[in-house]
């Protein structure tokens, strides 16, 4: 079978499996990757053994301990400690609470580097009191939406994880190629919040008598909250002092996860979810992203096998000669794709048909991450399928038109924080060079 026809096949039958007929992603990708293999004769008995053969991975235990950790955090109570916290730091600010909701979504993103997980467990908390001190319903909604992938962008990273595994690229390395463009997120977000909220706010009074005070208050908040920083100081030194891999590092919070939960439990005997039921909601994430894993694994190989990579290699370069064109090429294509497609399913879609095209016109792997977790991650903020604007919108009563609105200027940060990952890939490697 024609290379070009394999990949028709594949689009076409992905797209109509999982758009029209609604069919997990996962599924579709094995149904697809089924039928190139058919078309091409190829003996369907490999597809067991390559779904199979990608689960043998000690760096794909990364995933469950991380997710177990991260719903761990996000039921016992520790995001609002997170909010307290930076309460204490920021709360002099006009508009302070713009500004604690990014740096809060950054902060615990550290603890979940879920998106989801981050816009649920902050959002509840911060859209009632952005709503006291009257922000528009619309306005908190867009910045919710705006600031959840930040979870994403700052490590741990399930996503980072994935393409990590897909691209054959050291982990940390990847992580940390997302850190510089969360910066960006976050000071162009903070000058946002400055420009629609802070600015017409009245001067805030003294919060504290002293300065003494003030302190004393912050020294108070970091105690209590002590526990929650001290999970990023077991993940980060552990991996970057050289004491474990990410994997381990995974594992040892994943058990002071539990640790803190069960204490949680017993000093404030607060109901809620139970050790099993945090883990039936970790296992069935879990499985989901095994399956999408095993199933990419099976379309890499129907690409690659009926010839799809070198087809579509030679396609491209055969008519961009130009590496800036292909670099805007890739980024309107993971703009658009970001807008509808599960972020873990595009990583293992997009690396294997385009990472190779990338290298001949010598963008790095690392590079092209960054790249691809970026605009993927713009994509929870991007109209007309957003994930992050409908939730946002649910948790804070707003239209999804006055939110649409209101997410303008976050998406212009969004588009800024893409060109500077794909014109400045040295910005991005200062970040993987100071933990390398």
């Amino acid at each position: 079978m024609n290379a070009g026809v394999a990949l028709l096949i594949f689009i076409g039958s992905f797209f109509l499996l999982s758009m029209l007929l609604k069919v997990p992603v996962s599924f579709g990708l094995a149904i697809a990757s089924l039928f190139v293999f058919l078309g091409a004769h190829m003996n369907t008995v490999t597809v067991a053994q390559y779904s199979f053969a990608s689960l043998d991975s000690f760096a794909l235990l990364a995933i469950p301990f991380y997710i177990f950790a991260g719903v761990l955090m996000e039921h016992s109570g520790i995001s609002k400690l997170v909010v307290n916290w930076i309460q204490s730091i920021l709360g002099r600010i006009r508009g302070s609470l713009g500004i604690i909701c990014t740096i809060t979504c950054m902060a615990f993103g550290v603890l979940t580097g879920s998106a989801m997980a981050t816009i649920s467990a902050i959002g509840n908390i911060m859209a009632p009191e952005m709503d006291k001190d009257g922000y528009p319903k619309g306005y908190t909604a867009a910045m919710l939406a705006a600031t959840c992938f930040l979870g994403i962008l700052i490590p741990p990273s399930v996503p980072g994880i994935m393409y990590a595994l897909a691209s054959d690229s050291k982990i940390s390395d990847v992580w940390m190629a997302t850190v510089g463009p969360a910066f960006i997120f976050m000071a162009g977000y903070i000058i946002v919040n400055y420009f629609r909220i802070g600015r017409r706010r009245p001067k805030i009074g003294k919060l504290h008598d002293s300065v003494g005070a003030y302190l004393g208050n912050i020294g108070l908040r970091t105690v209590k909250t002590f526990p929650a920083l001290l999970m990023p100081v077991i993940i980060y030194g552990c991996i970057y002092g050289g004491v474990c891999t990410p994997t381990e590092a995974g594992a040892l919070s994943a058990v002071y996860g539990v640790i803190y939960f069960i204490i949680v439990r017993f000093l404030n005997h607060r109901a809620g979810l139970s050790l099993w039921q945090v883990a039936a909601i970790s296992g069935a994430s879990t499985a989901a992203i095994g399956l999408l894993n095993a199933f990419s694994t099976v379309a890499g190989k129907a690409i690659t096998m009926s010839g799809v990579s070198n087809y579509l290699s030679n396609l491209i370069t055969s008519n961009i000669s130009s590496k800036g064109v292909f670099l805007l090429m890739i980024n309107l294509l993971f703009l658009f794709l970001g807008t509808f497609l599960d972020i873990n399913a595009a990583v293992l879609i997009m690396t294997p048909l385009l990472l190779p095209v990338a290298k001949t016109y010598g963008i790095t792997a690392i590079h092209f991450g960054a790249i691809l977790l970026v605009n993927m991650s713009v994509g929870f903020l991007t109209p007309p399928f957003a994930l992050g604007t409908f939730v946002g919108t649910k948790i804070a009563g707003a239209g999804y038109g006055e939110t649409v609105k209101e997410s303008i200027p976050f998406m212009l940060v969004g588009l800024v924080a893409i060109v500077v990952t794909t014109c400045f890939p040295e910005y991005i490697m200062f970040f993987v060079n100071i933990l390398s």
